[in-house]
């Protein structure tokens, strides 16, 4: 069964370790370049960071801001490690989002409007059991991502991957719910579906 995860930034990383995978210019005119297997070690330690804090096959995480950060890659790909499906909100309605499709967690960037919204409204969540933020400073009530990240074991792949899986939601006026295999047919221009095709056709990630 395919896995984005395994089947794709793994292979990168055990085929061309050196290669450059993504590229990131910073607001400081940095370029910072995160090669095949540093992808593959991040996305690793992402993974097992989100699933010691209850992330597991299944369970729906909302991604919020975080189109201008490198570490949607690394999200991205820990996410479908983990087997879980990865929900993007197009309405940017947070609270409606995570009870309309059951969202266990939020992964959110510290400067998005999300996280005003779902920090004053915390009590109206009925299925989030965690907040985390990327980026610093950490909002009151959030998890940091990258201290969560900083003493993180190896993290031990899979050894069942989901079958008929739901990999990626798109909630807008109607909720478009997409298999294991959305990947591999990706069209749209969205952040995430540049990433997958570049990881796909083994280019480089240019954001």
């Amino acid at each position: 069964m395919f896995n984005f995860g395994y089947d794709i930034i793994d292979r990168r990383a055990a085929e061309f370790p050196n290669e450059i995978a993504v590229k990131y210019l910073t607001d400081n005119d940095f370029t910072l370049k995160i090669s095949n297997a540093d992808l593959h070690h991040h996305s690793d330690i992402t993974a097992y960071f989100l699933q010691r804090i209850g992330v597991k096959a299944g369970s729906r995480v909302l991604l919020c801001g975080l189109e201008n950060w490198f570490e949607i890659t690394l999200i991205i790909s820990a996410l479908h490690k983990l087997c879980a499906t990865i929900v993007f909100d197009l309405l940017q309605k947070p609270v409606d989002c995570c009870n309309k499709l059951g969202v266990y967690a939020i992964i959110s960037a510290n400067n998005s409007p999300v996280i005003e919204q779902v920090t004053q409204n915390i009590d109206q969540l009925q299925t989030v059991e965690t907040l985390i933020s990327v980026g610093n400073p950490c909002p009151e009530k959030w998890l940091d991502l990258h201290a969560g990240t900083r003493f993180a074991k190896p993290f031990k792949p899979l050894q069942n991957i989901l079958q008929n899986q739901t990999s990626l939601i798109i909630f807008d006026e109607k909720a478009q719910f997409f298999d294991e295999n959305y990947p591999l047919f990706t069209k749209n221009n969205y952040i995430w579906d540049k990433f997958y095709r570049n990881m796909i056709e083994n280019k480089t990630f240019n954001f």
